[in-house]
């Protein structure tokens, strides 16, 4: 009977110091930043800008003719007489210019000098 009167109190004990020291401090609520204050720009600041630059892909080239269909991403076809220059291998390999038709995210250019070749890169100049 002893016994267990000593570990009723040892489990009470233990209860009441796990209950005190277990209280944790509430945590500090997050600081609030005032987005809309302007603070000068200072000469370590530094704009980021996306690439805004037209590229498409060559699908199709009639040698004879001197045309090539070119393929854009959709609703990023360049207007008409636009000219873009060729690229193959990060080096400029010539010069076209679109005439139209378009359809879809297809296009057709005038090749005005160099060559072209399927799956050459095409970019805004």
């Amino acid at each position: 009977m002893k016994t267990a009167v000593r570990c009723f109190a040892l489990l009470a004990a233990l209860a009441v110091t796990g209950c005190i020291f277990g209280r944790h401090k509430q945590p500090r609520p997050p600081t609030v930043v005032n987005l809309t204050a302007t603070n000068a720009p200072t000469a370590n600041t530094f704009t980021i800008t996306p690439d805004q630059s037209i590229t498409g892909r060559v699908t199709l080239v009639n040698p004879n003719l001197r045309f090539v269909v070119l393929t854009f991403p959709l609703g990023q076809i360049p207007p008409v007489g636009s000219r873009m220059n060729v690229f193959r291998n990060s080096a400029i390999v010539g010069e076209i210019s679109i005439t139209g038709p378009a359809r879809e995210d297809n296009t057709v250019a005038d090749i005005i000098f160099g060559e072209a070749q399927k799956g050459d890169e095409v970019r805004a100049k």
